[in-house]
């Protein structure tokens, strides 16, 4: 591919030079985070071929273990700066479950826009100036237009400049050594005190401590620390912080803490260090304001090992400082309140939350396999009850479990923890979602979603569920409002976005749903929900073959294994049933009553295919059929626009009877 040093690459209005790392557009700089450019030097360089997701990694991260939902975030970055003013993407192609592909032509460029033999060292060389139109060359840099200011060499200088250049050797000297004497009269750990003065910030976004040394659990532990401090200061309820499953993507990656703010769309971002000497651990913590990167506050923490919550105490309580958050005493309490003392039930927690955010079949079993171990370790830790109420509730929507068998075990965890901590937000919120997908009970639900936000008003995840609720009741306006409350705390969420989109499809606004929809799906194409209801949105606005594409390609990225979500393949087969495909939609129809038959599958899903060959007596079957499995989507039936037709009817009427929407 040739030597950096000689080489540009220039594709479509960009100039890429990797040496200067410098991407420009028609001469102008294009900002993009380093690790972002990295990926980009290596896909352009195999342009035309496909770059797996290991060798991406192998190349940027070198040594280092990173999720490939880091590659999936780099990407978005990149399209997002390569696009159009119309957002197309037409330099960076996705190969599904594998990697990508540069697919635009690239042209070579060498000899005079590099260093030739004799000039400074590219790598010494200062921050080259744009390579378009510009008279100053790289490698000859000290040809700047400033010099024209400067006498020639050997010439004899006016009075004036004599005056110019003697206050200049007096005055400078002086004031530096006035400033260095007032650096040293203050204290380092006083750092804080010196900018009460700074703009305040309002939101905040603690990346996932990174851990010197080699520990088995660094991936989790790092990831942990970041999530107490996140749990403790989202508690007093006075800052926007984001949740930390919209940080893990950032664990064991090496990361620009300004660019990671500017992702996350924050104010502040806290950037930690976890180091082990002995049995003492030490933490080198820093906050940092994004939009000018200044190092508001530092410091560092010293304390044993096994004293790990001693360390979080005292690092939430400096951050609430150093932000200046006026806490009241139940307010402190809660900044310091710990939800277990059991080090190793913790850590069993903080693994399971990292599995449970992944929001995969596996990642779910996995995670309430931590949950459980954490709870035998800490039969009181109440957050680990209300993971174990997660995972469960999680299961049963995705259809992985029965229903009848997985949200009474959700309700079960669930209320125990409320037994033990009544405010607990994730408790209540667990419980909101079995009102809504299970009891069908949309305003008991409304009241728990309700008592979870007043115990944190900053949680996303339960802002998303009751906009959801509320939608369930054609309440679209509140729906929309929750949902968008839900975006301002987590605005890169899959699922919020996803959930979004459900709400206005649900509302009958197609238009409005595909674009919120979209905007997960380029965030991460192989997020099968997305393509799922995309898919939903498409079949409502009469383009069946479209929809039909979504639907196989949320089969396709769930896999074919028994715990899909059997929802997608129902949908295929309604798809080829209202496109006038009466073969296809049989056999998928056939296919999901045998699995019925034989183990667990929908019988909503079914439903909507006998909707889609506009056989109604066997559709009101399989409803009635659905009420009593207690199928998630039939939370949705009083307003599916799938179901417009049928609404009047008495046989629906009856059906719809029960439901508390």
């Amino acid at each position: 591919m040739g030597n950096d040093f000689n080489h540009l690459y220039e594709f479509g209005p960009f100039r890429l030079g990797p040496a200067q790392r410098l991407l420009l557009r028609s001469g102008e700089t294009v900002h993009i985070p380093p690790k972002a450019f990295d990926v980009l030097v290596v896909l352009v360089r195999h342009r035309g071929h496909l770059v797996e997701k290991r060798e991406l990694i192998e190349a940027v991260w070198p040594g280092l273990f990173v999720e490939e939902g880091n590659i999936s975030v780099m990407v978005h970055t990149l399209r997002k700066a390569l696009s159009s003013e119309h957002g197309d993407h037409k330099y960076i192609e996705t190969v599904s479950k594998r990697g990508y592909r540069f697919s635009a032509e690239v042209r070579l460029i060498e000899a005079e826009l590099f260093p030739v033999a004799g000039s400074v060292n590219p790598k010494a060389a200062p921050e080259l100036p744009a390579l378009s139109g510009s008279s100053i060359r790289p490698g000859n840099w000290l040809e700047s237009p400033l010099r024209e200011n400067l006498p020639p060499v050997g010439s004899k200088e006016t009075p004036r400049r004599k005056k110019l250049h003697w206050m200049w050797m007096t005055l400078v000297p002086v004031v530096l050594a006035f400033l260095l004497l007032m650096v040293k009269r203050i204290p380092l750990r006083q750092e804080r005190t010196a900018w009460r003065t700074v703009t305040a910030i309002h939101s905040l976004a603690v990346l996932p401590f990174t851990i010197i040394g080699e520990r088995s659990d660094d991936a989790y532990l790092g990831l942990g620390m970041s999530d107490a401090v996140t749990t403790r200061l989202d508690n007093t309820g006075k800052i926007v912080i984001r949740p930390t499953s919209a940080l893990e993507k950032y664990v064991g990656a090496s990361r620009d803490p300004v660019a990671a703010g500017r992702e996350q769309q924050v104010d502040g971002v806290l950037d930690g260090h976890i180091q082990f000497v002995g049995d003492r651990v030490r933490l080198t913590v820093q906050l940092i304001r994004v939009h000018d990167g200044a190092r508001i506050w530092g410091e560092a923490f010293d304390q044993k090992y096994t004293d790990i919550f001693a360390v979080q105490d005292a690092v939430s309580k400096e951050v609430a400082r150093s932000l200046q958050l006026e806490l009241t005493g139940t307010e402190q309490k809660r900044l310091t309140r710990r939800p277990t003392e059991n080090s190793d039930a913790y850590r069993a927690y903080v693994r399971g939350r990292y599995f449970w955010n992944k929001r995969t079949t596996a990642g779910l079993r996995r995670g309430l396999q931590y949950f459980q171990e954490a709870v035998a370790l800490d039969p009181a830790y109440t957050q680990a009850l209300a993971g174990i109420g997660d995972s469960y509730a999680l299961l049963g929507e995705y259809t992985v479990l029965p229903p009848r068998v997985a949200f009474p075990m959700a309700k079960e965890a669930a209320t125990k923890a409320l037994e033990m901590d009544p405010e607990l937000a994730d408790a209540h919120a667990t419980l909101g979602f079995v009102d809504l997908f299970y009891d069908l009970d949309g305003v008991a639900a409304e009241s728990e979603f309700r008592r979870a936000l007043q115990s944190n008003p900053n949680y996303a995840i339960a802002h998303t569920w009751y906009g959801v609720d509320l939608a369930a009741m054609g309440r679209y306006k509140e729906a929309m409002a929750e949902a968008k409350r839900a975006e301002a705390v987590d605005p890169l969420s899959l699922t919020v976005s996803t959930d979004i989109g459900l709400i206005a499809y649900l509302a009958g606004r197609n238009d409005e749903a595909i674009e919120f929809i979209k905007k997960a799906i380029e965030i991460d194409p192989n997020f099968a929900r997305a393509h799922f209801r995309l898919g939903n949105a498409y079949l409502q606005k009469g383009m069946s073959q479209e929809a039909l594409a979504e639907y196989q390609r949320a089969v396709q990225l769930a896999g074919d294994g028994p715990d899909e979500d059997q929802y997608y393949d129902a949908s295929v087969g309604e798809a080829y049933a209202i496109s006038g495909n009466t073969s296809e939609a049989r056999k998928g129809l056939n296919r999901m009553i045998e699995r019925f038959q034989r183990q667990y599958a929908p019988a909503y899903g079914i439903a909507l295919i006998y909707a889609g060959l506009g056989e109604r007596e066997q559709m009101f079957e399989w409803l009635k059929r659905a009420y009593e499995e207690r199928c998630t989507s039939m939370a949705y039936l009083k307003v599916d626009p799938a179901l417009n037709n049928y609404r009047s009817d008495p046989k629906f009427v009856s059906i719809a009877r029960p439901l508390r929407f």
